[in-house]
């Protein structure tokens, strides 16, 4: 168990370690220059690969850390790039940058086989996907059958995907379930887009269908049957609700009201049905069955009931407040019947009462003055302790911690207190050894779920910050050992999961610098190396025998990856140095506004005169052209009145001496961005700089490529 607890130390050191350099490059340090940041980024990457090497020569029982060093060298490649980003003001969060940073990962991924790297190219090839069809920095305007067809490109890829994954051609679980989950997304949203009639919803529901009985027979499997389901669910949910923006009416309400009923009765008709074949049946396909279909007929049912009854009753009756107090009892008698009747209702019916009731009390009791939240709540107490399903308890669990805080926090605005509140009890609740696994993993859940959003609390100063950031590191860090050593796979992935969650949304927390963010988290990271390498000395026992580690196998390959990312970065630096020194200056009018990026910290999203060509109109979108920008009298570079696309210009021209032709890409009818729309600057600054900068001074090579050099007020 030790070795465990070495391992994850080392894993954690070098996560925190990852996290420090991150911060640090992001919070774009005015101290050092240009040639000094990236002389660190680039050391920090031969490093982490030199480490990696020398692990696998000094440290041959542990291939794990030379193994995972080889990662964190992948990802600091990103980390070197993105730099490089920030340096030269290249796009925020630009397609270009994941692709760059996802060609040597894949190929790491190809020739080891290691399923780290499965996952980063995955991930960063639809990152790289996602800002290429929204770029973060850029407003892009495309049709509904653009769309159509790259949802359904997205959802085939990732179809390929799963099938080589289940196939076991690529032999990787992770893309088995990341790649189908993806795929369900983009087949979702592939159903809501405007274009060819009703196709995209006739294609989805059949889709859907064969899916949920191919999982459900042919391919038995209960997590991609429940989200089959789920998304099942939600898709005609959200027909339903679209039909009722669109037919808003009496007749509509009773007709939903009606179908929620027909939906149950025809749940538990299949039901009867379904167990008086289940002596020839697969005892496992009838218990799939009956979660995936318990799952969406709940969910599809007490959705429809609920919204019918209370648009049915907000009709007729037309006194709302009359109508509000109705359903309120109305939810409290669907919540606890149920409940109460327990052994002799139909589970389907059940179900379906309580989240009905459960829904409407939510609702109510939100808009309600007085105390009837609290009625609610102690209904939800009576439920969760009379009731032997845990479903059932998980469901009430969670209102109930859902109104305590909207409610209870609304009162004195003690939000921070209810939070606090919350995190006792839950943390209480999950100590309990008396509870079913599922309730002790849920509260776990929430209460770190309740501290996490306590650190972003900025009510109290920075000082109280701090202060609950670093318990909320203690616990969590705690709870991740903890489960570990346990053995309790689920507690362990959400502790583990809330520990990075931490990680990440300290990096939008503006109450503190990322500088001494990144100060801290190295510190804590040399921490963690230190008291995993005194464990690792201390234990007597040997280390199983591992395989040899992945730089030891594949040598020569990964020095050729690795010659591969330095080549990229050098060519980056190149070309952004040859345009710095020998590109023609010129001078563009701008109107800036100030963000976060996801990887390279704070910047100016600018937009330029010379962004709207005034009185064109472009057809060919997502194309190259080529402005020409003449200056003005008072020195300030404009559009000419010409540009060129393959080479063809919209008008007759005659060059000036004192033209400029800059290259850019068709965004809209007469929108043209040429990638000098980012300016990145120093943590905190941002809101200084867009008071004050007016203009823009940008060099322009000879071939029409660009580098945003500085910002002026004049």
């Amino acid at each position: 168990m030790q070795q465990n607890a070495v391992r994850l130390g080392y894993f954690l050191a070098i996560s925190l370690l990852l996290s420090a350099l991150f911060y640090f490059f992001a919070s774009n340090w005015p101290v050092l220059s240009r040639w000094e940041k990236i002389g660190v980024s680039t050391s920090v990457l031969v490093l982490f690969y030199l480490f990696s090497y020398v692990a696998t020569l000094v440290l041959k029982r542990h291939t794990f850390l030379s193994n995972w060093l080889l990662v964190a060298g992948g990802l600091a490649f990103g980390i070197s790039v993105a730099l490089l980003g920030q340096i030269y003001n290249s796009h925020a969060d630009s397609y270009m940058l994941f692709v760059v940073w996802l060609i040597p990962n894949l190929l790491f991924a190809i020739v080891s086989r290691y399923q780290p790297f499965y996952v980063i190219s995955y991930v960063l090839a639809h990152l790289a996907l996602c800002f290429f069809l929204q770029p973060s920095v850029i407003h892009v305007v495309r049709d509904g059958y653009w769309w159509f067809m790259v949802y359904w490109l997205i959802a085939l890829g990732n179809l390929l995907l799963f099938w080589l994954a289940a196939s076991e051609r690529l032999k990787s679980r992770p893309l088995y379930y990341l790649s189908f989950l993806v795929f369900q997304l983009a087949l979702f949203c592939s159903s809501f887009v405007e274009v060819y009639g009703g196709l995209p919803e006739l294609l989805y529901l059949v889709i859907g269908g064969v899916l949920f009985f191919g999982f459900l027979k042919w391919m038995p499997n209960r997590v991609l049957l429940i989200v089959t389901s789920t998304m099942l669910a939600l898709f005609l949910l959200a027909q339903f609700f679209w039909f009722m923006f669109e037919h808003y009416s009496e007749g509509f309400f009773l007709i939903g009201l009606l179908a929620a009923v027909g939906i149950v009765w025809g749940a538990v008709a299949a039901m009867k049905w379904l167990k008086r074949q289940a002596a020839s049946q697969d005892s496992r396909w009838v218990r799939f069955f009956q979660e995936a279909f318990t799952v969406l007929v709940t969910l599809v049912a007490a959705t429809i009931g609920a919204v019918s009854l209370a648009g049915f009753l907000f009709l007729v009756i037309g006194d709302d407040d009359t109508v509000i107090y109705f359903l309120f009892f109305l939810s409290l008698i669907g919540l606890l019947v149920p409940v109460f009747s327990e052994q002799k209702m139909n589970g389907t019916v059940r179900y379906t009462l309580i989240t009905m009731g459960c829904m409407i009390g939510v609702a109510t009791s939100l808009y309600l003055d007085g105390y009837y939240w609290v009625v609610l709540l102690a209904g939800l107490c009576v439920a969760w302790t009379i009731t032997g399903g845990i479903p059932t308890k998980l469901l009430t669990q969670f209102v109930f911690l859902f109104i305590l805080y909207f409610k209870l926090g609304d009162w004195r605005n003690t939000h921070d207190l209810v939070l606090a509140i919350i995190f006792v009890s839950q943390m209480a609740m999950y100590l309990l050894p008396s509870l079913p696994n599922a309730l002790r993993n849920s509260s776990l859940g929430y209460g770190l779920l309740s501290l996490l959003v306590l650190t972003e609390s900025n009510q109290w100063g920075v000082a109280w910050n701090v202060a609950i950031s670093l318990v909320y590191f203690v616990i969590s860090t705690y709870l991740v050992y903890r489960t570990m050593h346990r053995k309790d796979r689920v507690s362990f992935a959400i502790a583990l999961g809330f520990w990075f969650a931490f990680l990440l949304m300290k990096y939008y927390d503006l109450l503190w610098s990322l500088l001494h963010k990144s100060i801290s988290l190295l510190l804590l990271s040399i921490v963690f190396f230190a008291i995993s390498y005194w464990f690792d000395r201390s234990e007597k026992s040997e280390w199983e025998a591992a395989k040899p580690a992945l730089f030891a196998q594949k040598r020569f390959a990964f020095l050729l990856i690795i010659l591969l990312q330095l080549v990229l970065i050098g060519y980056q630096i190149v070309s952004s140095e040859t345009i710095l020194t020998q590109g023609r200056a010129i001078k563009l009018k701008l109107e800036p506004i100030d963000p976060r990026s996801l990887l390279q910290g704070d910047y100016v999203r600018l937009g330029y005169t010379i962004s709207t060509l005034e009185q064109e109109n472009i057809s060919d979108m997502d194309s190259k052209i080529q402005v020409v920008l003449r200056p003005q009298a008072d020195g300030v570079y404009d559009y000419s009145g010409y540009y060129a696309q393959n080479g063809v210009w919209n008008r007759a021209y005659q060059m000036q001496p004192d033209d400029v032709t800059i290259n850019g890409n068709v965004i809209g009818s007469s929108q043209v961005e040429y990638g000098i729309e980012s300016y990145f600057v120093p943590e905190g600054t941002g809101l200084e700089v867009e008071r004050s900068a007016k203009f823009a001074q940008v060099r322009v090579s000879k071939k029409g490529d660009a580098i945003l050099e500085s910002l002026s007020a004049q």
